[in-house]
């Protein structure tokens, strides 16, 4: 095989955009104009009430989560046992109680016996996280928190291209987040909105931090992002330990800051690229979902009836971790990669979780130990596809992994 790695996610940053935060890295009329247009791309896609533009999609969880429990005696939040880490960093920022719920393999979504149980806890409010841009059972899960008088926290940091009942992810709940850090299909080097869809969610109004800095910093990453998204020069950062490539470390929580206007005018500038790349990851996930039709040894979550899946990458659950670790090995110049290796009840340093916790959390464990995702994005040519598809559908797998 040649010489290259392939990245495992991948967002459009054109030269145009780059060249729009860099004219909006001073702010005045560029900034403004900007923000103005993805202020107007929010509400067509979202309809927010309200909301707010912050540094990042975990600073907007954590205001959210510090909104939900305002005023009430118990400062606890409900929260899936499986997902980013920074979900961790949200709650650790916000100073509050978590109480986990498990996640059932099959959907990436709920498991409803233990989600009811977190609801019985008492929580001031439910994150629900749409995993690889995979829809929860949005329906079902907002219904049972309604009747418990629980507020919604809809993370869709990871939704984007994904819909349900025909409207965007990140359109429901109280509250919900967008992420546009690097990896999360639309990009303004970093970033991330809150947008507040209900009354509860608007009063009282939570103060919200000051505009962000560092510009200069979002452009040269978002540049250099940009060029690493090539699979020779990925594979050589990733040759190298001490980077950390691919590795998802548990980040202590920082202050909240706006988003900078540099992230404003690249985000402006990439909402048409993103809208093209959503289409292309929908479409090799329906390759992925025909080639896997071949291959027992692999399950694919599924998706209700009413939902759209967004696809920032392909999911499946494996076997055994015998399979997933022998897939990722080999497939990782293809831009194949583990999930979460953790799951939240065992996050070292997630203590906030571990008073609640009380629930054996099969599902999540599973995930950390089976669960693999193959890369959907624009870079995917149709060589790494043949590479891929040989791996998946390798006849007696476990005997050859054994050999």
């Amino acid at each position: 095989m040649s010489v290259g790695r392939l990245p495992p996610v991948h967002s459009p940053i054109t030269l145009a955009a780059l060249g729009r935060g860099a004219a909006a890295l001073p702010g005045g009329s560029a900034a403004r104009r900007a923000e103005s247009e993805v202020g107007k791309w929010l509400v067509r896609s979202f309809s927010p009430r309200r909301w707010h533009l912050l540094d990042s999609g975990t600073s907007a969880l954590r205001l959210a989560l510090q909104h939900a429990v305002q005023g009430r005696a118990k400062r606890r939040i409900a929260l899936p046992a499986y997902g980013c880490y920074d979900l961790a960093t949200a709650c650790d920022g916000a100073e509050v109680e978590v109480v986990l719920y498990d996640i059932d393999p099959d959907t990436l979504g709920p498991d409803w016996a233990s989600y009811e149980a977190a609801l019985g806890a008492d929580p001031a409010a439910v994150v629900l996280v749409h995993l690889y841009g995979v829809p929860v059972d949005l329906e079902r899960a907002m219904a049972l928190a309604r009747s418990r008088g629980v507020r919604v926290i809809e993370d869709a940091a990871q939704g984007a291209g994904g819909s349900w009942k025909g409207k965007a992810l990140g359109s429901f709940g109280d509250y919900a987040v967008l992420s546009f850090g690097r990896g999360k299909g639309i990009t303004g080097g970093g970033g991330g909105a809150l947008l507040l869809h209900s009354e509860a969610a608007l009063h009282p109004a939570l103060p919200m931090p000051d505009a962000g800095h560092g510009g200069f910093q979002r452009l040269g990453l978002a540049f250099a992002q940009r060029e690493l998204s090539r699979p020779w020069s990925y594979w050589l950062l990733a040759a190298l330990p001490f980077l950390g490539l691919g590795d998802t470390p548990y980040l202590p929580p920082h202050s909240p800051t706006g988003i900078t206007p540099a992230s404003l005018g690249l985000l402006a500038g990439n909402l048409a690229a993103s809208a093209e790349e959503g289409v292309t990851r929908r479409a090799a996930a329906a390759r992925f979902a025909t080639l896997l039709r071949e291959a027992p040894q692999f399950m694919i979550p599924a998706v209700g009836a009413q939902g759209v899946a967004g696809y920032l990458r392909y999911p499946i659950v494996a076997q055994t971790p015998e399979i997933a670790v022998w897939l990722v090995r080999e497939g990782a110049g293809c831009g194949l990669a583990p999930g979460y290796p953790l799951s939240l009840a065992d996050l070292p340093g997630f203590t906030r979780a571990s008073a609640a916790a009380g629930g054996q959390f099969d599902g999540a464990r599973a995930l950390a130990q089976r669960l693999v995702t193959l890369p959907t994005h624009s870079g995917v040519s149709a060589t790494v596809r043949g590479r891929l598809g040989t791996l998946l559908t390798t006849p007696n797998l476990l005997q050859v992994i054994r050999l």
